[in-house]
This record gives structure tokens, sequence and C-alpha cells, in this order.
């Protein structure tokens, strides 16, 4: 009896662990070559260096929405916040407190457009405007959070040494990132009206027409979640609109053709823009063009305010590596090696998938907490060959032709000596 109450208590907590990890994966988001994540229920959190315009669409779960610059790092990188359409979305929470050195953390993002987790512990910073951990994070994961061992964040994912030989990540510290996000609450309602609600989009159709029919079905699905439709109906007995100001609005701004209108004909209020036709197997294109109008409507605003910046101490851009020029002979010798590791990493795996397969149920339990970690080594090992493998690339770029024969010859004998068993 005891047993099987261990085993339920294990299956229990086995899910919530991949409850949290399903929000976390939720909650970061992959950008246009880096990531973000989402805190507060829509404030997206990215890096200064990705350069992202003021204003730009997202994809959170399956859904595109807007995404407009509130607050902008004074320095040369650290955190840039944007406010989303709608929400509220799955969140990462802020850690409350300074980590100290030695705490285990863990980063989240896209290195090279893929999902990864990477685990490691804070080296050295001082954890109030920069972190250094001891594990190395790619091209994509800028941008994306830092968290301690209770999943709160504690920084923004910054720059990776350019030594290939040195495992060291740089992060906005916990200050740094707490600060943008608590400026960007006090103003939260400070702001003009326009920002604080869905944007309206209105619908011209008729009792007949069966896409209007189908349109205001999937509004109330929730399917438009982050916009405001409003359905104009045209009465063919009594020749009049439902919402005779509402149609003079859009024919002073649009100014369509005369005649009869095509149902539906949508309209983004506050614009000129506007289609026809609606099928629901392609609501994403409706989606895409509300989301391409917003745009218009939001850079056509006069006046629209201006991210916030607020100055933070020692927020000068951390000098490169002397090892920045790395020699493609040894890059290509980290690549041997790392490779090797991953294999070993993958005997590792291995053994212990056997072990649970043979074991009693204490002795599944303690392989499924030693499979947990070997995910997380082999991403981080996969991290690491990635790494070396654009390194390399980008060295060969530099050298001349007859030099690259050499290097894949040197680099394809020693794999061949490695694993010719």
């Amino acid at each position: 009896m005891m047993m099987r109450h261990l085993f339920i208590h294990t299956l229990i907590a086995m899910f919530f662990v991949n409850s949290l990890a399903a929000a976390e994966r939720d909650a970061v988001i992959q950008l246009d070559g880096c990531s973000g994540f989402i805190v507060d229920g829509n404030l997206l959190v990215t890096a200064k260096h990705c350069r992202h315009p003021d204003t730009m669409a997202v994809i959170v779960g399956k859904r595109a929405v807007t995404a407009r610059k509130v607050y902008a790092h004074s320095g040369v990188d650290g955190p840039v916040v944007f406010r989303l359409d709608g929400g509220p979305y799955e969140s990462l929470a802020l850690a409350e407190r300074l980590p100290e050195m030695g705490t285990k953390v863990y980063s989240l993002g896209y290195p090279g457009g893929h999902w990864a987790r990477i685990e490691g512990e804070i080296v050295g910073g001082n954890g109030v405007d920069v972190n250094y951990t001891n594990h190395r994070i790619a091209t994509g994961a800028s941008g994306g959070p830092l968290l301690d061992s209770r999943g709160e964040v504690i920084g923004v994912a910054l720059f990776v040494d350019s030594n290939l030989a040195v495992h060291r990540s740089g992060f906005a510290g916990w200050r740094v990132t707490t600060a943008a996000v608590h400026q960007v609450r006090k103003t939260k309602d400070s702001g003009p009206q326009r920002y604080r609600r869905r944007t309206v989009v209105v619908v011209f159709s008729s009792e007949n027409c069966g896409p209007c029919r189908q349109l205001e079905q999937d509004v109330r699905a929730g399917h438009f979640a982050d916009y405001e439709f409003q359905f104009v109906k045209w009465d063919a007995r009594a020749q009049t609109w439902s919402q005779p100001q509402r149609y003079q609005e859009f024919a002073k701004a649009c100014q369509p053709k005369r005649g009869s209108l095509t149902f539906p004909t949508i309209w983004v209020e506050g614009t000129n823009q506007y289609r026809v036709g609606y099928q629901a197997a392609r609501r994403g294109g409706l989606l895409g063009w509300l989301t391409a109008a917003v745009r218009h409507l939001i850079e056509g605003i006069a006046g629209q305010e201006e991210p916030l910046s607020i100055p933070l101490p020692d927020s000068s851009p951390v000098p490169e590596s002397e090892g920045y020029k790395k020699r493609p002979d040894s890059a290509i010798e980290q690549l041997v090696e790392d490779v090797a590791g991953l294999r070993d990493q993958a005997v590792r795996t291995k053994a212990d998938l056997d072990e649970f397969r043979t074991s009693g149920v204490v002795g599944k339990i303690k392989a499924i907490a030693r499979l947990k970690s070997d995910k997380g080594a082999a991403l981080d090992q996969v991290g690491k060959v990635r790494n070396d493998v654009e390194a390399i690339r980008d060295d060969l770029r530099e050298q001349p032709l007859q030099f690259l024969w050499g290097l894949f010859g040197l680099l394809s004998g020693l794999l061949q000596r490695r694993f010719a068993h």
C-alpha cells in the first residue's frame, strides 16, 4: 500500500512538473532572430540589441498579436518591454530578491529557431546589473529569460563569450530587469485611451449572407479575441443599415465605389483599410490582414507616446573577450570534444532508460530523476555543438578558399577516428 501511494505521488509530481514546463514554453515567444517572454499577462520583454521595430506583430500561442514598445533601456543593451494587445496571456513571475553567487539557473529560448532549456549556475557579475553563467547561449536565444530554481525571472539573455573555450553567457541583471517592468507598471494607465481598448472591427453584413453568419460564429467562439467586432446589418425591406452612422463613417474614410457592398465588408475603424469576403478555412488570412491594418492605424496616429527610458548604473557594454578571433583548427577540436561529450551523454541516458525498464518502483523513481537531469545535460551539450558549428562557419568565411579543404579533411579524419568503433 505504501509503495502504491509513493507511486501515485510520483505521478502527481511528474504531472505538475510537466504542466510547469508547458506553461513556461507558452510564456516564452520566438521573435524575429531572438526570443522574448511575457510577464504581467501582457508585457513582452526582450533584448535591446535585437532591434525590433516600435510596433510589430508576434505569435502568442496560435494568435497574431500586436506588440507596441513602451520601454527601452538607456544603455547600449538591456531589457526592452512591449505591451501586447489583448490578454492576459501565460506569463512568468519576476523574482523578488537578488540571486546569490552559485545559484542554480536555467535559460529558455529559441536558439537557431529551436526550443531549448539550458541549465547552469551564476558564476559572476553583481546580480544587480549583470549576471554571468557557466553555460553558453546561442544565436536566437537573446531576449529569453534567465530563471532560478523556483522558475522566477532573474535576467534577460544578452550575449555569449566569443571565446568558445569559455562557457560563459551574460544576462541583464535582476535589478535592471525588474526595474524595466516596474517602470512600465507605473505608466500602465497614463497612455492615450486608444491604447487601452481593443481595436474595433466593423463588419457590414446582411441576414442572407452565409459567410457573415460564419464570421459571427467564429467571433463568438473567440477566434478573434484581440479585436472588438461590431456587425452592422443591411435591412433589405427597410432599405437601411442597423447603424447608419457607422456606414457614413466607413464611406467617409474609405470612399468605396458607389453601388451595393459585397457582404461581408470588413473595416478597421479609424483607417481606410477594408476587405470583402470571409472563409472559415482561411481564418488566418483575416488575422494577418487585421494585424497589418492595425499597424497602419498606429503609424498614422500623431503624438504617439515615446518608449520610456530610465538611466541605470553600470550599463556600459561588456568588452569582447581577447579570444574573439578563434583559430579554425582549435574550433574544430572543440567541436570534436563537444560531439564526444554528446555521445557520452547519450550512453548515460541509455543506461538510465535500461534501468527504468528493468527496476522496481523505487528504482523507476530514481531513474526518472536521473532522466530529467540527462535531458538538461543533453540540451546543454547540443547547444555547445551548435555554437561550435556556427563558429567554424563564421571563421571559414574569412579564410582563403584553398584552406577550406584542409579544414574539412581534418574534421573528417578526427570524427572517423573518434567514432570508428
